[in-house]
């Protein structure tokens, strides 16, 4: 069976890789899974008059929203494919997305990675955002970035 690993975070472009990977997924007799990469908190330095337990619980607060985020973007994805009749796979991971995505297509052996040219970034002058750019230039499987 043909395995697409697709990858979303609730950009356009994302929304746009997954119609794709809709139309295309009962043709092929594809397995789907979505995945959504909540990302890594970045450590916060402290500043004077902050606690470290002030920290922390902004860190952890971050994360449980990053997290939550995911989860709504993967429920939302996976009801999209069932109202066209198509069963998909559903995994929030934890990470820095291009890192993960890697991970994942390279040991469960996808066929294919779709995912859109820019996420949720804010460099919107560029070709590829820098998921699909890492994503493309380290993944040894097929790479399908959706404009």
């Amino acid at each position: 069976m043909y395995k697409i690993l697709l990858a979303a975070d609730g950009s356009a472009q994302s929304f746009k890789a997954l119609d794709f990977v809709a139309q295309i997924a009962k043709p092929l007799d594809a397995e789907v899974t979505i995945i959504s990469v909540a990302q890594a908190v970045p450590v916060i330095k402290g500043q004077d008059g902050i606690s470290f337990e002030d920290i922390a619980s902004l860190e952890k607060n971050i994360a449980e929203g990053m997290k939550k985020m995911a989860k709504k973007l993967l429920e939302k994805a996976e009801e999209a494919f069932m109202e066209k009749g198509l069963q998909v796979k559903t995994r929030l991971e934890k990470g820095q997305p291009a890192d993960v995505i890697c991970k994942v297509a390279e040991d469960e052996n996808f066929d294919l990675v779709v995912l859109g040219s820019r996420g949720l970034g804010g460099f919107k002058g560029m070709l590829l955002g820098s998921v699909s750019n890492k994503v493309v230039n380290r993944v040894t499987t097929n790479v399908l970035v959706i404009k």
